[in-house]
């Protein structure tokens, strides 16, 4: 044969044997490219389900502040947003600690509330953070003022989870009547909601009868809490002093 038909025939031996190793090597490489844009497009959809995600949690933090924005202008105190940072261990939760301490103004005894309602109190404070004493706390006790009856009772925790309050025995109390604070004692401001009346008992002496008080609050799903700026009145001090 002539020199080109050999170099043909040569070639075309060479490229019918090769042709099977390019053809995988080819599919090798195609093969990881894709896994490389697969999990290229996994970490770009995790981005972006979290900025979603992030999204949603400012609209609902939004939505809250916005809230208190209609609710603020009932009393005239200034009040500091906080956010819920560390939770009392153990089976009963009485405790909170939040992101706000003396660098924010904050000092003992302040209430602690949220749109729905009275949360507790201020307990202890450090540079920047506070602990909260929470309502269903058994150490803790306020009075309060039924609603619609204007009568003023004594609310106090029992069991981390429940409340209770002491009231005088007929005076048209019902299931289902609000309490709210009452402003006496010094340390809240008057109306501040507490919680709805679930169950009346008789109490051990005819004159009072004692109250089974669902809060407004749900303490295990608390985000974000408002701190107003307001001191104890110079009685409540004088109490604490002794």
């Amino acid at each position: 044969s002539s020199d080109s038909t050999r170099e043909n025939i040569v070639t075309g031996a060479l490229a019918s044997v090769y042709y099977p190793g390019q053809r995988i090597l080819s599919s090798v490489n195609q093969i990881r490219s894709l896994d490389a844009e697969n999990e290229r497009l996994k970490k770009e959809n995790a981005r972006l389900r979290m900025e979603t995600i992030n999204a949603r949690e400012g609209l609902k933090e939004l939505a809250r502040l916005q809230e208190l924005v209609h609710f603020d202008n009932k009393w005239d105190y200034p009040i500091v947003t906080a956010r819920v940072v560390g939770r009392s261990p153990g089976r009963l939760l009485t405790t909170l600690v939040v992101n706000r301490g003396r660098a924010q103004g904050i000092h003992e005894n302040m209430p602690v509330f949220t749109v729905r309602g009275l949360v507790g109190r201020v307990a202890r404070v450090s540079e920047n953070f506070s602990r909260v004493q929470l309502l269903v706390d058994p150490n803790m006790k306020l009075s309060v003022i039924e609603e619609r009856t204007r009568v003023v009772g004594f609310l106090e925790g029992s069991d981390g989870v429940s409340l209770f309050a002491m009231i005088p025995a007929n005076t048209g109390v019902k299931v289902g009547d609000t309490l709210v604070t009452s402003g006496l004692g010094g340390l809240y401001p008057k109306g501040i909601g507490v919680g709805i009346v679930r169950v009346i008992h008789q109490g051990d002496v005819d004159v009072m009868c004692h109250l089974s008080v669902e809060p407004f609050q749900n303490f295990s799903r608390l985000e974000e809490l408002f701190i107003m700026q307001k001191e104890p009145d110079w009685t409540v001090q004088e109490m604490l002093a002794e």
